[in-house]
């Protein structure tokens, strides 16, 4: 008997719909459900697995029939075909009649008997009845239904693009976000060129510029909801608000032709490019350049080997991206994440596994074809994206092939020049040693430029030539003022270049020797002012920027640069170093904050739902005590020599979860032969809940030190690296300074210091209000600490 599969996205519906088949087929049909997912807060949607599944519990040799509603199950339902096995899939057949009348009338004809062709076409052909009765003829135009029947009706919303840029990466990231959980078809149209909506390649290829108009189209059960959504999103300016609110809205002038007015000059001695960041460096010049991972010369498998084969390595970068996706200008990494799960570059990948092509060979044609679409692009901004195509394409081969990349690994202080430099590239760079960067191509736009200006790199791009007229080693000035790459400059102008760079040299010094001086308000408060690092070679530039101590030391990189756990002799040698570099000035040890979120290679972890919401920071330590008590036991032993060491401990929320730390440290410590456990012990208030219990959490613990990341996203109930929700992201919202204010309040009461090693403790635009709730403590990168200091004395405050 042929067998029948419904995949819908609403379980009761499917439900609905198979005890209606039941009862006309007197329970004979061989039928089952794949509908809606397992998830009471998200019940709408389907899952590949639980349609093949499905498929697998009916299959007959006779065939098997499946109907569908709208969208993402039939994507659901195709890729199901390609998990099970090939003998089944030959005799599966999707079918478009509709989801109700189509298996009544399949499953009546299967339960009689009836051949597989027999059985589609009774279901192709269930409206024909209806429409008889109705006098419905399908080879006519029918009237629009009428908006309380309009499930099939268009609605359209209207909208002129007022971001600075268009609708680049990150404001397309944000639609494709919003829009996704809609049952309903979705379309963006410029002009006569219409895209999926759900496509976040397909809206960046659109090159929608600034005051452009743009229609959103939407048909289906949904489309309703769609367009309001959309509609709020737009008035937020596609998560790019806040560029309005700083008066930045207007696009650059000139912005598809960024050059200087000097670029069209010949500079006789220098090559010419776009300035990035300002800054003048003189060093011997780096040549750098990295390759696509050579295709592999293997036989084709099968398609579920190959489709596989791709997936496991897209799964591995999102992960990587995912992290870095909450580092400062982490919305970048988040829109690469986004463009690898974008459906039509799978769609793309897929059509051609299914032609016979490797993986590697399918993944490459593909991301070369849309790295092309995206230098055809009309607007500058979007043809600078193609570096970003680039770069995800290459993480991903490298992830499949097995390659390794070519890393960044400079010996000396250098100026770095490249053809361009991906963001994956920059996150790495030593900023000791690369002094400038001259890239040949890049855009004044580029990710790579904006990361450079975030690390205060002197940096320029569109230098044409500059590979072919520099050679390894040879000395070179670069001019960030000006946009100048300096050869082989006169006499007089090397003098002029190199006052230039001494007086700029001389200006960061003059900052720098400021930063040494306490931070006291004009009413003479002293307010601490401390560093975070994330490993020893950050002690020094924190000491040097004027760190009065450390505030935050993420461990993390012993563990996360490794593919084997730290032990506990190597943990205890960092961490007595690093407090023994300080002097006597603090070093708080923050244990160990990982999670589902933040996988570690050397100690592999489920993956989680929600895994911000899940085993994170001391949550899971406590879970998997050995882990946790190898590094309790190295900063025991690292505090018995250096007093100067404090412990913190993250997410917390009960002061259960405090007292068994504690617990732990006094068992350890007697297992060592330490006679007491004085080391001090403080919490990071991070999550609501630490913020509504810091009384009785005050009374357990030394010190408060605020985690301003995690808890405005707890606050505010949105992801930080979620562009969609990008708005809501944002620690100067009231509920979110209400927090910072009792958490203070509490530490006042308990006379015990409360600091904060967030992001907002290093924005000089929150200084001033963090002081007036109760704040006396800051802990920021090394590189905000001197124009953190200057505007804390600038300020006065309430004792």
């Amino acid at each position: 008997m042929v067998g029948i599969v419904v995949v819908s996205h609403s379980r009761r519906l499917a439900e609905g719909v198979a005890e209606l088949a039941k009862q006309m087929t007197q329970g004979k049909a061989k039928l089952a459900i794949a509908a809606g997912m397992d998830d009471p807060d998200n019940p709408i949607g389907t899952d590949a697995i639980a349609v093949m599944e499905a498929i697998e519990r009916v299959h007959d040799e006779q065939g098997t029939v499946v109907l569908m509603d709208l969208g993402s199950a039939l994507l659901s339902t195709e890729m199901a075909l390609d998990l099970i096995d090939e003998h089944v899939r030959e005799n599966v057949v999707l079918v478009s009649a509709p989801i109700v009348e189509g298996t009544m009338a399949a499953s009546v004809a299967a339960a009689a008997g009836l051949p597989l062709s027999t059985v589609i076409e009774e279901a192709q052909n269930a409206l024909s009845v209806k429409r008889e009765h109705l006098g419905d003829d399908p080879t006519t135009s029918t009237e629009v239904l009428s908006e309380s029947e309009g499930i099939d009706e268009e609605r359209v919303f209207d909208w002129v693009v007022q971001n600075p840029h268009g609708l680049h990466a990150r404001p397309a990231a944000a639609i494709v976000s919003s829009l996704a959980p809609f049952d309903c078809q979705l379309w963006l149209t410029k002009g006569d060129h219409r895209v999926n909506a759900k496509s976040l390649n397909s809206i960046a290829k659109l090159g929608v510029r600034s005051q452009e108009k743009v229609t959103l189209s939407a048909t289906g059960p949904q489309s309703g909801e769609a367009i309001k959504a959309f509609e709020a999103l737009a008035h937020e300016h596609f998560g790019e608000k806040s560029a309005f609110k700083h008066g930045i809205a207007k696009p650059e002038e000139g912005a598809d032709t960024l050059r200087d007015s000097s670029t069209d000059n010949h500079l006789d001695g220098a090559l010419i490019g776009i300035r990035v960041n300002d800054g003048i460096a003189s060093a011997p010049a780096v040549l750098f350049s990295h390759e696509m991972p050579a295709i592999p010369e293997r036989g084709f498998q099968s398609e579920s080997f190959e489709i596989e084969r791709v997936k496991r390595a897209i799964n591995v970068v999102v992960q990587h991206l995912q992290a870095q996706a909450k580092t400062p200008q982490g919305e970048i990494f988040a829109a690469h994440s986004m463009m690898l799960s974008d459906p039509e570059l799978w769609m793309s990948v897929e059509s051609r596994i299914k032609t016979g092509t490797i993986a590697e060979q399918a993944w490459a044609e593909s991301l070369q074809e849309l790295a092309e679409e995206y230098r055809q692009a009309e607007s500058q901004y979007m043809r600078e994206r193609e570096s970003d195509v680039h770069d995800i394409a290459r993480q991903v081969m490298v992830e499949m092939t097995g390659t390794m990349p070519n890393i960044l690994a400079l010996q000396q202080p250098s100026i770095l020049l490249a053809r361009d430099l991906m963001p994956s590239d920059m996150v790495g760079l030593d900023k000791s040693k690369v002094l400038g960067i001259c890239l040949s191509e890049g855009g004044k736009t580029s990710h790579s430029a904006i990361l450079a200006r975030a690390m205060g790199i002197p940096a320029m791009v569109k230098v044409q030539g500059c590979l072919d007229s520099v050679r390894d080693g040879q000395m070179v000035t670069l001019d960030g003022f000006n946009g100048h790459l300096w050869i082989s400059p006169s006499d007089d102008v090397a003098q002029k270049l190199e006052a230039r760079r001494c007086e700029w040299q001389n200006n960061r010094k003059s900052a720098l020797a400021n930063a040494q001086q306490s931070a006291v308000t004009c009413n003479g408060v002293h307010i601490p002012v401390l560093a975070n690092i994330g490993g020893p070679k950050d002690v020094d530039d924190a000491l040097t920027s004027g760190a009065e101590g450390v505030g935050l030391f993420r461990t993390e990189f012993l563990f996360q640069n490794s593919d084997e756990l730290p032990s506990e002799e190597l943990q205890y040698e960092v961490y007595r170093d690093i407090a023994a570099a300080l002097g006597d000035k603090p070093l708080t040890i923050r244990s160990l904050d990982v999670g589902g979120d933040k996988p570690l290679a050397a100690y592999p972890m489920p993956a989680e739902d929600n895994p911000f919401l899940g085993l994170r920071g001391v949550r899971l330590c406590l879970q998997h005590e050995a882990l946790f008590t190898t590094q309790l036991r190295a900063i025991l032993r690292a505090f018995h020599e250096q007093p100067n060491i404090q412990l913190m401990i993250p997410m917390v929320a009960q002061v259960e979860e405090v007292r068994k730390v504690k617990a732990l440290l006094v068992d350890q410590a007697q297992q060592l032969g330490l006679e007491s456990t004085e080391l001090p012990v403080g919490i990071m208030i991070e999550v609501p809940a630490a913020v509504l219990n810091a009384d009785a959490l005050a009374q357990e613990v030394d010190f408060f030190s605020i985690g301003t990341n995690d808890l405005t996203q707890y606050v505010m109930a949105a992801d930080r690296g979620n562009t969609a929700v990008t708005e809501l992201v944002n620690y100067f919202e009231p509920s979110v300074l209400k927090a910072i204010e009792l958490t203070c309040a509490a530490g006042d009461r308990a006379g015990i210091p409360v600091s904060m090693c967030g992001e907002m403790a290093g924005d000089p635009n929150a200084t001033e209000a963090l002081l007036r709730i109760g704040l006396r403590k800051f802990s920021a990168s090394a590189s905000l600490l001197p124009e953190l200091k200057t505007q804390i004395r600038q300020l006065s405050i309430d004792v």
